[in-house]
C-alpha cells in the first residue's frame, strides 16, 4: 500500500448533501463546494461524500458521483482524501461504482457490511470472502463501514477484521458503534498496524477514549459544524494535553447528543444557523421535514459554547 492509498491520522467529515429548495430537490453544488472548502481550511484531512449522513440511499449513482466531483473541484489538494459512499451488496456493481467515483475524483470507497440476510445465516468467514472479493474487484481502495444498527445487527469480530485487513486494497474501517472492546483490539493490533490498516471511530462522542487505545481519528458528523474543535481535540491529545482534550471532548459529546437524536436533520439545522449553508434544512422524502426544535432549545447553550471556541481557533 502506498502513502497515496492509505488513510492518514485525523478528522474526516461525513458531509450532508445539500439540495435546492425546488420540487425536485436538485443538488446544490455551490453550497457543497463552500462547505468542503470550509472543512479543508479548518484542518480536517478528508471528506466522506455520499455516506449515510449524505443520504446516499436517496441519491442516484450519477448524483453521488457529481457530488464527489463538486467536492474535488473545491479542494484540489491531492493529499485531501475524498471518500465516496458505495451502495449495495453486488460486488460487480460496487466495482462499477468505484470506477465511476474514481473518474470523478474520489480516492477510496466506503462500503457497508452486507447485512441483508442477518447474522443467522451470514457467517463471519463469508464476510471475509465478500470483502476480499470486493478488494480484488475495486479499482479504488476500500474502507469497511461497520454500522450494526443499519446492517441487520451484524457486527464484525476482531478475527474477521484482521483477516479482512490483510487484503492490500482494504485500508481501514469506520466504526459506528460503541463496541469499545473492538476499538481496543483494532487499535492495538500489530498485524493491522503492519498492514497500514487504519481504524477510525464513527462516533465523535468517544474520540478521546478511542485515541487512547490506538484508533487513528474519526469520521464524525459534528465535525461538519465544529471542525476546528474536533481537530483541536486530536491535536491536544497528540501533544499530551489530556485534560484539555477531555474538557473539549465533553462539549463535543454533549453536542453530539443532539445529532444522535436528529441525525442529518440536526446537522443541516446547525449548518444553516451557524454558516447559512443550504436553501433549506430538510432531506429528501421520507426525511422532508425539520428536526424537532425541542432538541435545539435544549442544546443551544452547548452550541453557543462550542461556537465561541470554534471562532477562537
Amino acid at each position: 500500500m502506498t502513502a497515496e492509498q492509505s488513510l492518514p491520522h485525523g478528522i474526516y467529515s461525513p458531509v450532508p448533501t445539500f439540495f435546492h429548495d425546488n420540487a425536485e430537490q436538485t443538488l446544490d453544488f455551490e453550497t457543497q463546494k463552500k462547505h468542503a472548502k470550509m472543512l479543508y481550511d479548518a484542518g480536517t484531512v478528508g471528506i466522506l461524500c455520499g455516506g449515510s449522513t449524505g443520504e446516499a440511499v436517496h441519491l442516484t449513482l450519477e448524483e453521488r458521483a457529481a457530488a464527489v466531483q463538486a467536492v474535488r473541484s473545491a479542494v484540489a489538494d491531492p493529499n485531501y482524501k475524498i471518500i465516496a459512499g458505495a451502495m449495495g451488496a453486488s460486488i460487480k456493481d460496487l466495482a462499477h461504482q468505484a470506477k465511476v467515483f474514481k473518474e470523478h475524483g474520489a480516492d477510496s470507497i466506503i462500503v457497508l457490511v452486507p447485512g441483508y440476510y442477518g447474522p443467522a445465516i451470514t457467517g463471519q468467514q463469508g464476510l471475509v470472502d465478500w470483502f476480499h472479493a470486493l478488494g480484488d474487484a475495486s479499482c479504488l481502495p476500500v474502507i469497511v463501514y461497520n454500522y450494526p444498527g443499519v446492517q441487520n445487527g451484524i457486527d464484525l469480530s476482531i478475527d474477521t477484521f484482521t483477516q479482512i485487513g490483510l487484503h492490500k486494497n482494504i485500508i481501514g474501517c469506520k466504526l459506528t458503534n460503541f463496541n469499545f472492546p473492538l476499538y481496543t483490539m483494532l487499535g492495538q493490533s500489530e498485524t493491522l498496524k503492519n498492514n497500514d490498516f487504519t481504524p477510525l471511530s464513527g462516533v465523535g462522542q468517544v474520540l478521546v477514549p478511542s485515541l487512547s487505545v490506538g484508533v487513528k481519528g474519526a469520521i464524525d458528523g459534528i465535525s461538519n459544524v465544529f471542525p476546528k474543535c474536533m481537530v483541536q481535540i486530536l491535536n491536544l491529545y497528540d501533544q499530551g494535553k489530556y485534560a484539555e482534550a477531555s474538557k473539549l471532548q465533553d462539549l463535543i459529546t454533549r453536542m453530539n447528543e443532539l445529532t444522535a437524536a436528529t441525525n442529518l436533520l440536526g446537522l443541516k439545522q446547525l449548518l444553516k444557523h451557524r454558516y447559512g449553508f443550504g436553501e433549506d434544512v430538510i432531506g429528501r422524502p421520507p426525511l422532508n421535514y425539520q428536526m424537532d426544535m425541542t432538541f435545539w432549545k435544549k442544546h443551544y447553550p452547548v452550541y453557543e459554547s462550542l461556537s465561541e471556541i470554534e471562532d477562537s481557533l
